[in-house]
């Protein structure tokens, strides 16, 4: 069987190795932004979580569909795609624009707390399975303290190519209090429940 992740994100390539070794990695060729245009534009959602939510679910599936379409259709391979956002109540947070963004960001977070969502869809045979993992991660309270590493923080390169402007594998970590899930997912690929919906979906064991 053939595995592809479509994504080229590190961090998911070094994740998926707890499932596999035997992958490749495809970068799917998707227009983000029009989908979370078409998705903001037909509306009716309670909470920008709720719409956080669809989303990833939308970009994920077109990411991992892009990939097996551009493979022509193969038999007995597995394409997984992924996508990750952080949602407050009312704010999705993607990657921030500028140092003040990510500020800003970090701020909002040490405030309220988060919702991480990532959508995965599995591509098998042309079929298709898609579903989100949920994380709340609370920050440490926005004191004077919080204040200084939020500063230092963003004085790092780390906080400019991550949703929320943070990444808790890293020095980020030092902002986050406790979360209640997945730490994986928090990181963007949650191992675990990927693992066991490949074996629900196409009945395939790996390590």
């Amino acid at each position: 069987m053939r595995v592809i992740l479509a994504s080229t994100s590190p961090r998911r390539r070094e994740l998926i190795k707890r499932i596999t070794d035997d992958f490749e990695a495809v970068a799917a060729d998707v227009d983000e932004h029009s989908i979370e245009i078409a998705l903001e534009a037909a509306g009716g959602y309670d909470s920008e979580a709720e719409l956080a939510g669809k989303m990833v679910c939308a970009l994920s599936s077109a990411k991992a569909q892009a990939v097996f379409l551009s493979l022509g259709n193969p038999r007995d391979t597995l394409v997984i795609g992924a996508d990750t956002v952080v949602a407050l109540e009312n704010e999705i947070l993607g990657k921030p624009k500028d140092r003040d963004d990510a500020v800003r960001m970090l701020k909002a977070q040490s405030v309220e707390p988060q919702k991480v969502l990532t959508g995965v869809t599995l591509v098998w045979n042309g079929d298709v399975r898609t579903f989100v993992e949920q994380t709340m991660v609370y920050f440490k309270p926005l004191d004077e303290a919080q204040e200084a590493r939020i500063q230092a923080y963003c004085d790092t390169d780390e906080p400019y190519d991550k949703a929320g402007a943070y990444g808790i594998q890293l020095n980020g970590g030092a902002l986050v209090d406790h979360y209640e899930g997945d730490y994986d997912n928090i990181v963007g690929f949650p191992v675990s429940r990927i693992r066991a919906e490949i074996e629900a979906f196409i009945g395939c064991k790996f390590k």
